[in-house]
């Protein structure tokens, strides 16, 4: 050895080939379609988690209210969705659950204004409240799921809540239904 550096001539070096580049680039389209389909889930589910607090958040008001008046508050009186209908031209887009009290938008905005339940923020699904006293049959008057058993008569004030929704707009109906009766919440289509 004699001590002198030598430098490395580029000539011997080779770049990708075409199916090497090619290669890479199917392999990155295969990890992204399948990284889309399991965020696409992940979403979907978080939709239907919006319902399910919801529910849970109107059945907590409706137990206030209970504890203060002794009975159930009956929201949804014109049985209309609250705060509008998701199906239809609206599935998939947002809107604010509450309406200025002032405000005439809906029949039934003064009472829940009453029951107050605790809003994420602007939601993707329609609520009805329907409620009674033992001596008033169940009932859950728009319930586009499967019919619901209930005891007649009741034995007790009673109350039946309902959410609907389409929220990615894809044409399949979400619909979850809870009453007072026991701590379950029965699902269509949760998550779609």
């Amino acid at each position: 050895m004699d001590g002198s550096a030598t430098c490395p001539t580029l000539g011997g070096e080779r770049g990708f080939t075409l199916v090497e580049l090619m290669t890479v680039v199917v392999i990155a389209g295969i990890l992204a379609a399948l990284a889309f389909g399991s965020l696409r889930q992940h979403v979907s589910a978080a939709w239907g988690a919006e319902a399910l607090n919801m529910v849970q958040s109107i059945r907590a008001a409706e137990e206030r209210y209970r504890s203060e008046h002794m009975m159930y508050l009956d929201v949804s009186t014109d049985e209309a969705w609250f705060p509008r209908d998701p199906r239809g031209t609206a599935a998939g887009s947002r809107q604010a659950f509450y309406y200025a009290p002032e405000d005439e938008e809906h029949a039934d905005n003064l009472r829940w204004l009453q029951l107050r339940p605790t809003a994420p923020g602007p939601v993707r699904f329609g609520y009805l409240v329907n409620a009674g006293t033992a001596d008033v049959n169940m009932t859950a008057a728009a319930s586009p799921g499967p019919a619901a058993t209930w005891p007649t008569p009741p034995k007790d004030n009673w109350y039946v809540i309902q959410a609907i929704g389409d929220p990615d707009g894809d044409g399949i109906v979400s619909y979850y239904r809870a009453s007072s009766l026991d701590g379950e919440v029965f699902s269509v289509n949760h998550g779609e």
